[in-house]
């Protein structure tokens, strides 16, 4: 047994006692790396700088990677259920270590970096060390961090930047309102999606910064932390910082995955870094109960993109203003709008995938799509969306909100196609 991290939080401090508040430990490094083998991911850890020490993690790259019966630790390893060593690349050293990782200043960082990073065993393997990039907000970008890290990372000696496979950045767009995940008026619907479409000034500030001291663009940035974060709601009362999506949070991710495609070309890694009863998740379980989120429609309609060539995407469509709060811009002096359409495309082989988000609350987008070298022979459209922008699943109504797919009737350069209010579509189309 040990005490959660996060134990001070308030909500666990009311909770009762149990394993939300003491981990008894049964869900570790090695049931973790299992985990990964069986849905095919790579697994992606971090090193603990707060609290351990560069020692403690060389043992644990060598727990994870040691070649079978070589090390004290690689018989530990197969005691736990794997003679095989995991081959784990990707390594955090540290997590948010601006604040709950160690209230470290981005020069006392850089010496960490260096310590954790140096003469690692790498047991034949390409390890992949990610620096603890910036918290950043709308408010805030942290664009100070990340030029402090790398100016004292690379002016000990520009060789070190070799070290650093990537800087990741976090990004919760918060809420809105009183803060619950269902409830919300229609300027709160588009303040959130406002708020979520900062990601891609975010992207290009740090990846502007980073560029100040990595000239060859060694170093790709890492978004892996991200979504909407809005107060906990009752799926169980000691569940930390779990709520139930709705259709407003589908809408975040999508046009979220569409700003990460649109910067392919800067973007190594971007993680929903919560999966079940947590920020911005997937699945809802609670013992034998379960649910897919709208979110997990909006991934499982997005993985066409995957292994695809991105490609240049132009939407035009009347902007929205958007009122903070539901206060009239006329009233703050601060104007603010939000596109009418955006997405991304990507292309494999001969088929062109097309996301794009409509974040209009009641109106449809009649758009005309043109495609610049080649011709639509036939397509596929893929649409979620639902009538009520409140709209959610949950264990009484799992199928609440599903995407819908057809045949789409398009042919040649250019064809029209209106876009459902409030929707997230998909058109997969084959070219001639």
């Amino acid at each position: 047994m040990r005490t959660n991290f996060w134990d001070n939080t308030p909500q666990l401090c009311q909770a009762p006692d149990g394993p939300q508040k003491y981990d008894p430990n049964t869900f570790g490094t090695a049931e973790f790396m299992r985990f990964c083998q069986l849905c095919g991911s790579k697994p992606y850890v971090a090193a603990n700088v707060r609290s351990l020490t560069p020692h403690d993690f060389d043992e644990w790259v060598e727990y994870c990677n040691s070649p079978a019966g070589s090390t004290t630790l690689a018989q530990t390893r197969a005691a736990d259920g794997s003679r095989e060593p995991y081959n784990v690349i990707y390594w955090g050293i540290g997590n948010e270590s601006w604040g709950c990782g160690g209230d470290f200043r981005p020069e006392e960082y850089a010496v960490e970096f260096r310590r954790f990073t140096s003469w690692v065993p790498t047991y034949g393997l390409n390890l992949r060390f990610i620096g603890s990039g910036p918290g950043a907000s709308g408010r805030d970008p942290q664009v100070s961090w990340t030029r402090g890290f790398l100016e004292n990372l690379v002016g000990k000696s520009p060789r070190l930047l070799d070290r650093l496979f990537g800087f990741s950045m976090h990004y919760y767009c918060g809420t809105t309102g009183n803060g619950d995940s269902l409830e919300f008026s229609t300027d709160e619907w588009y303040q959130m999606l406002w708020q979520a479409d900062l990601m891609d000034s975010l992207v290009n500030e740090h990846w502007q910064a980073m560029g100040e001291y990595d000239r060859e663009r060694k170093v790709k940035l890492l978004v892996d932390e991200w979504g909407a974060w809005h107060r906990t709601t009752a799926l169980r009362p000691a569940y930390l910082f779990s709520y139930i999506p709705s259709l407003r949070d589908a809408l975040v991710t999508a046009l979220t995955l569409d700003i990460f495609n649109r910067h392919a070309d800067k973007l190594a890694m971007c993680n929903d870094a919560q999966l079940v009863n947590n920020i911005n998740a997937l699945f809802l379980a609670v013992e034998d109960r379960f649910a897919p989120t709208t979110i997990f429609h909006v991934f499982d309609m997005y993985q066409s993109h995957q292994g695809g060539r991105s490609l240049r995407l132009i939407c035009e469509a009347p902007s929205i203003p958007v009122r903070p709060n539901g206060v009239s811009p006329a009233t703050t002096g601060k104007e603010k709008s939000l596109w009418g359409l955006a997405g991304s495309a990507s292309l494999h082989g001969k088929t062109l995938v097309l996301t794009v988000v409509n974040p209009h609350a009641r109106e449809p987008r009649e758009a005309e799509v043109s495609l610049r070298g080649g011709e639509a022979r036939a397509a596929q459209a893929t649409v979620l969306t639902a009538l009520d922008i409140h709209a959610h699943n949950d264990f009484d109504h799992p199928d609440e909100v599903l995407p819908r797919t057809e045949a789409a009737g398009v042919s040649g350069s250019r064809f029209p196609w209106t876009f459902k209010p409030a929707s997230v579509t998909k058109l997969e189309i084959e070219l001639g």
